[in-house]
């Protein structure tokens, strides 16, 4: 039976940690990153690398790993509900590249509903989904119209997804709570 699972927290407060937890309880997981190994080379950007490298290591090695930094529904769907746990870690990122040209397409209307279709896909098969998101919304008021974009499309993306899942997890210092 399906079952979509909702991580929110802020930046290092261990809400993939958490998720990680929540999939060790199954044997089969596929963890999807939306960061691209490659696209991290490719710009040349070591520290996002080291922390692709890390989260690596921290997987089981049992657990399947697919890259997908755009079109999730599509890396989901494609899974064919082959797996006890899909871990699909984090939006936000995926929001990033899809904001910053990752795609072609690049309007807000196009990122919201590029997370519509993921969570219909999400409630669809027949695997418990877990999906980590980072909540941008406690910060400052960023001061670049980008900046306030991505926040703003972050916000409506968590809500989407909230409002869609079974279960919603606050991840602070470290602590999960429960809110839905």
């Amino acid at each position: 039976m399906s079952e979509l699972t909702f991580i929110i927290g802020g930046t290092r407060s261990g809400k993939s940690a958490f998720a990680m937890k929540l999939a060790k309880k199954q044997k089969h997981v596929c963890y999807i990153a939306t960061a691209d190994s490659g696209r991290a080379s490719q710009v040349d950007d070591g520290e996002m690398l080291e922390r692709i490298q890390k989260h690596r290591k921290n997987r089981p090695s049992d657990w399947e790993t697919v890259e997908a930094p755009l079109e999730l529904d599509k890396a989901v769907s494609n899974l064919n509900g082959t797996f006890d746990v899909v871990l699909i870690d984090c939006i936000t990122l995926y929001i990033t590249n899809m904001l910053l040209g990752g795609s072609n397409e690049t309007g807000d209307e196009y990122i919201i509903d590029a997370i519509n279709k993921l969570c219909i896909v999400c409630k669809k098969i027949p695997s418990h989904v877990i999906i980590v998101s980072n909540e941008v919304g406690y910060g400052i008021v960023p001061n670049s119209a980008l900046s306030r974009r991505f926040r703003d499309i972050a916000g409506y993306a968590n809500q989407i997804i909230a409002k869609e899942a079974d279960n919603v997890y606050l991840v602070t210092a470290g602590i999960e709570t429960k809110i839905k």
